[in-house]
């Protein structure tokens, strides 16, 4: 979180290279070099896709490059790629559905629906544990204390080792993390995956499904995405945005690692999570303002399963998610005042992207140039 608003302070504040500030325009054109600017700094990526959706000012999909680095078919925009972690915020909208409708409080104790012996180990801090006062708000907020089962890349890299095409359980999840000693207090924001994996546990005991058909039923059916889901089948690897980690082609290992990942296992396109990011934000999948008003409270810059980037008079919030995983780093965002959507996709993942805010910010600094 401190790289990104470092990111946001620094890109919004840095001209675009052989063009000056004062002659910045939100057009096409500015928004094309801007994306071909940003693949050019990224060689171990092959490919970059923005779309944005602005009322009455611009809608409007772009890719530049290739599906892949062997750059045999030039990029479309309409390909699939993981979301990863932005599929937190599409979990974070059927929480809040189901507490409309009363299947579920996020004051409820977490052990109501989960092993206690498992919340207990995996609350346990310098000799304590807070599995009596963990509540699902605390998984949402990433206040729970629980460790990342992630663990700073390390899962990633055993799973491509040992088992690259292996597709994980919530089990198999649970036990890699409780073998990450948790080094997080209670109450105190730490970001972690094995928050959502968790949630997605929930979710699954609330409304008896698996979790993908849970966010087909509440959010893919109801929106149409077409191309969305948690449980894609094999047929769509070869019509992927191919992604990497330097030239390691991770496109395989990322599609099975992440299948059925509450916490970041989501293939979509930018055209689904257009309409996915105009919806929630304007609170069409909610039945009360009051859901969408408790999601948006951010604390220390993250609110229910959404990011709060940057806050300012005219534009007011710009909020979202991002999604960093092996082979992809991607960006959901939404300027709260100008209603206005903004998706920004590159196939080199977070460790090796440079600048990974870059098209994000700039995009967004243009459409703020409106105002």
């Amino acid at each position: 979180m401190k790289f990104l608003y470092l990111s946001f302070f620094l890109l919004v504040t840095t001209p675009l290279r052989a063009q000056k500030k004062d002659t910045l325009t939100f057009n096409k054109q500015s928004i094309t070099a801007l994306a071909d600017e940003y693949l050019a700094i990224n060689p171990q990526a092959s490919g970059v896709m923005v779309a944005i959706d602005y009322p009455s000012k611009l809608s409007w999909q772009y890719a530049t490059g290739y599906q892949s680095m062997q750059k045999t078919k030039s990029l479309k925009g309409d390909e699939p790629f993981i979301a990863a972690s932005i599929t937190k915020t599409f979990l974070s909208v059927c929480i809040l559905q189901m507490q409309e409708e009363g299947k579920l409080s996020l004051q409820d104790k977490v052990i109501d629906y989960l092993d206690t012996d498992l919340i207990r180990k995996l609350t346990s801090y310098r000799g304590t544990s807070y599995e009596d006062v963990l509540t699902i708000e605390h998984l949402l907020r990433h206040t729970s204390g629980i460790s990342d089962y992630l663990n700073n890349a390390k899962t990633h890299l055993d799973g491509y080792r040992n088992a690259p095409d292996k597709i994980y359980s919530f089990e198999d999840r649970m036990q890699i993390a409780l073998k990450v000693p948790s080094s997080n207090k209670f109450g105190k924001y730490h970001y972690s995956n094995t928050n959502y994996l968790l949630l997605g546990m929930i979710a699954e005991k609330v409304d008896q499904v698996d979790a993908s058909e849970i966010l087909e039923k509440r959010i893919i059916s109801p929106l149409k995405l077409k191309s969305t889901s948690l449980a894609p089948p094999k047929t769509v690897l070869p019509k992927m945005l191919k992604g990497y980690y330097t030239d390691w082609d991770l496109t395989s290992f990322s599609f099975h690692f992440n299948r059925g990942n509450t916490a970041g296992g989501l293939l979509t396109t930018t055209e689904d999570l257009l309409k996915f990011g105009k919806n929630v934000f304007t609170g069409a999948l909610f039945t009360s303002k009051a859901t969408l008003a408790k999601m948006l409270e951010f604390e220390k810059g993250y609110g229910l399963g959404v990011m709060q980037f940057e806050k300012s008079k005219k534009a007011g919030r710009v909020m979202g998610h991002s999604g960093f995983d092996p082979g992809y780093t991607c960006y959901l965002a939404y300027v709260e005042n100008l209603n206005a959507t903004v998706i920004t996709v590159i196939n080199q993942s977070e460790l090796e992207a440079i600048m990974p805010a870059f098209l994000l910010v700039k995009t967004v600094h243009l459409i703020k140039k409106t105002l």
